[in-house]
C-alpha cells in the first residue's frame, strides 16, 4: 500500500533531470558552474596551514604552509598560477577536535524562528551560551512523531574561530565560509549547507560572473522561444546553421587529436617523474636508519620528509647526543637542531626538533 506520510527526494529527479539537458547547455557554462562548486579548502594548526584543492573530481593536497610571510608569498604564488585554485571559494576547516555536533530536537512550531529558538535553547543542550561560540545547524527533517524538528547542531568557540580566521586573513586568504571536520560542507547537496563564520568575516561574492550567467540563461530562453515561432519558410537558415554546427564538430575533433596529443606528451612527463620519485630514498628504509640509530629512550611525535631534508620531532632522554648518531650514519648529512631543546615536567625527556639533509645515493646500475 502506498505511504503517503513517507518523503519523496526530489531532489534525485531534478539531478536526473539536469544530466540530461547538459548535452544542451554551453560548454563554458558547465565548466563555470563546476568552478563555483571548487573549494580551496584550509586547516590550521598550531603554526602551520595545510591547504587542499577539492573540486567534484578530487582532492589535490597543495602542502602545509607555516604562518608568517614567507608562507604568505608562497600561498599566494601557488594561487595566482593556477586559474582553478584562484577561482576556488576559500574554506575555513575547523578541527573536529576544537568543534562540537549535537543532535537537537525542538517543536516542529518553531521552525520559523529556528536561530532564535536555538541562542536561547543553546546552554540546554551544550555547556555554552550564545555569547561564547558561532554555531551554525543543519536541518534533518521531522522527527519520527512529526512533532519535532530534527537538527544537526554544529559549534566552535568563538576564541578558537577568531584566531584561525586571523591566522587564515595573515596568509592572504578570506573564508568564503567556516565548516567542521565532523561535518563537511558539500557544495552538491544542499541539505548540507551550514557555515560558522558571521556574516560580516565572509569574503563577498563577485555577482558579476552570476548576472553574466543569468543574462545567458535568459537569451538561451529567447533564442528556443524565438525558434518556436518562426515561421517554417526559416528551414533553409535553419539548415545553414546546422552546417555551421558542423563545421564546429569538425573543429572540436581536430581539437580533440590534439588533447590526444597533449595527453601523450603529459605521459611521457609522467613517466619522467616517475623516474625521478624511484632515483628519491625510500621512507620506509629512513624510519629503519632513523630507529636503529635513536635508543629505547628516544621517541619521534611528528615526522616531516620535504626537499631531500628530515625534520624530526620528538622526546629523549639525552637529544644531545642525537645529533652526533646520525651524522655517523652515511645517509644524513648537516644535522641540527632548529628550535631550542626543553625539558617535558610530565616525561622528563628533553623536547626536540631536529633537521638533517638526507644523502641521496646513486644506484650503480642506474642510465
Amino acid at each position: 500500500m502506498l505511504n503517503l506520510d513517507s518523503e519523496i527526494d526530489v531532489s534525485l529527479f531534478f539531478k536526473w533531470w539536469w544530466q540530461q539537458l547538459s548535452f544542451f547547455v554551453p560548454r563554458k557554462f558547465l565548466d563555470a558552474l563546476a568552478r563555483d562548486k571548487s573549494q580551496l579548502v584550509v586547516e590550521i594548526n598550531s603554526e602551520t596551514a595545510k591547504v587542499s584543492f577539492v573540486n567534484q573530481l578530487q582532492e589535490t593536497q597543495l602542502g602545509e604552509f607555516e604562518i608568517n610571510e614567507l608562507g604568505k608569498e608562497e600561498v599566494q604564488s601557488l594561487i595566482s598560477g593556477n586559474k582553478e585554485y584562484s577561482d576556488a571559494k576559500i574554506i575555513l576547516r575547523v578541527p573536529e577536535a576544537l568543534s562540537v555536533t549535537q543532535d537537537v530536537f525542538l517543536p516542529a512550531a518553531a521552525e520559523a524562528n529556528l536561530r532564535q529558538v536555538m541562542t536561547y535553547e543553546l546552554d540546554r543542550y551544550t555547556p555554552f551560551h550564545a555569547e561564547q561560540v558561532y554555531f551554525d545547524f543543519i536541518k534533518q527533517g521531522l522527527a519520527n512523531n512529526k512533532a519535532l524538528i530534527h537538527l544537526l547542531l554544529v559549534l566552535v568557540k568563538k576564541s578558537t574561530l577568531e584566531n584561525m580566521y586571523q591566522q587564515c586573513l595573515s596568509l592572504g586568504l578570506q573564508p568564503f565560509y567556516a565548516d567542521s571536520q565532523a561535518q563537511l560542507v558539500s557544495p552538491d547537496k544542499s541539505h548540507s549547507q551550514y557555515n560558522l563564520l558571521p556574516k560580516n568575516l565572509c569574503q563577498k561574492a563577485n555577482k558579476k560572473p552570476l548576472f553574466i550567467m543569468l543574462g545567458s540563461i535568459l537569451l538561451t530562453f529567447a533564442l528556443i522561444i524565438a525558434l518556436m515561432v518562426l515561421p517554417l519558410g526559416r528551414a533553409t537558415e535553419q539548415l545553414n546553421e546546422l552546417k555551421q554546427r558542423s563545421r564546429k564538430v569538425e573543429k572540436i575533433a581536430r581539437e580533440i587529436e590534439d588533447s590526444k596529443k597533449s595527453i601523450d606528451y603529459l605521459f611521457q612527463a609522467t613517466q619522467v617523474l616517475i623516474d625521478k620519485k624511484k632515483a628519491a630514498p625510500s621512507l620506509v628504509e629512513l624510519m629503519n636508519t632513523v630507529t636503529e640509530v635513536f635508543g629505547d629512550d628516544t621517541w619521534v611525535s611528528q615526522w616531516r620528509y620535504f626537499n631531500n631534508t628530515l625534520q624530526l620531532t620528538g622526546q629523549s632522554g639525552s637529544a644531545s647526543n642525537l645529533i652526533a648518531s646520525l651524522e655517523k650514519t652515511t645517509n644524513f648529512n648537516k644535522t641540527k637542531f632548529i628550535s631550542p631543546v626543553t625539558k617535558d615536567n610530565r616525561s622528563g625527556l628533553e623536547r626536540f626538533k631536529i633537521s638533517t639533509e638526507v644523502i641521496i645515493k646513486q644506484n650503480a646500475d642506474a642510465e
